[in-house]
C-alpha cells in the first residue's frame, strides 16, 4: 500500500480563540468549524489543520482515541511556491510574528524554510515548494 498524502495534522491548545486569530487572522487558512473550548478546523487547499484543547479532549470517554497527545510543541511545514518566499517573510514581519529561524536546504532546487512559533509554541515552518519531492 502507497499512502498518498497526508490528509490532516493535529496540533493543540489551550487557547483556541488565539490559534484561530493567529492561523486565520495571520496566515490566512480558511475557517472550517469550531466547538468553543474543544476545537478549531482550519484548511489549506488540500490539508486539514485540527487544533484541539488538550484538556477537554482528554476527558472525552467516546472521542478519546487513547493516544496520548501533547498539550503543544508541535511541529508543521505548509508548502508555499518558490516565488512566494519573500511575500510569505513580509506577511510574517507584517503580523509581528518572529522569525526564529531561515535556512536555503543544499538539494537540487535550493529549497528554503522560514521557522517561526505560533501562540501554544508550536514551532511552524513555510517550505519552498517540492523539497521532498512529494507530488499533488
Amino acid at each position: 500500500m502507497k499512502f498518498s498524502k497526508i490528509v490532516e495534522t493535529s496540533i493543540y491548545s489551550s487557547n483556541l480563540e488565539k490559534m484561530k486569530e493567529f492561523y486565520v487572522g495571520k496566515l490566512g487558512l480558511d475557517f472550517v468549524s469550531e466547538q468553543k473550548g474543544r476545537h478549531v478546523f482550519l484548511k489549506t487547499d488540500k490539508n486539514m489543520l485540527l487544533i484541539f484543547n488538550h484538556e477537554t479532549t482528554i476527558t472525552e470517554k467516546e472521542t478519546n482515541h487513547g493516544a496520548p497527545t501533547p498539550p503543544s510543541m508541535v511541529h508543521i511545514a505548509f508548502e508555499i511556491g518558490s516565488g512566494e518566499y519573500e511575500k510569505a517573510k513580509k506577511l510574517l514581519v507584517d503580523s509581528n510574528i518572529q522569525v526564529e529561524k531561515e535556512i536555503e536546504w543544499e538539494n537540487s532546487i535550493k529549497s528554503r524554510s522560514v521557522y517561526f512559533r505560533d501562540p501554544a509554541g508550536n514551532l511552524v515552518e513555510f517550505i519552498t515548494k517540492n523539497y521532498w519531492g512529494v507530488k499533488d
